[in-house]
């Protein structure tokens, strides 16, 4: 069963010329201009997710002294260990 996701209402003002290419995408893709505009803020958002990553992967790169990670092997070796018992 499909849970219900609460939802929150806004307008919108778009470019006429905007509005009538999102409307003819919208209708070719057989979904209403609002499930459009949320599935574009969704990749949106998605993408903006990985620039974030990337970029906090790339600090972590370069800086490679301050990035020790052994300390991780260990934590999970530990826990490995805890659940063979």
């Amino acid at each position: 069963m499909k849970m219900k996701t609460k939802k929150k209402a806004m307008t919108v003002r778009l470019p006429l010329d905007l509005y009538r290419a999102s409307a003819r995408i919208a209708k070719h893709k057989q979904v209403s201009l609002s499930g459009l505009v949320q599935q574009s803020l969704e990749a949106t958002l998605e993408r903006e997710r990985g620039k974030q990553l990337y970029e906090a992967f790339g600090r972590v790169a370069a800086s490679p002294g301050e990035s020790d990670i052994n300390f991780a092997f260990e934590a999970q070796a530990e826990v490995v260990r805890d659940g063979e018992d």
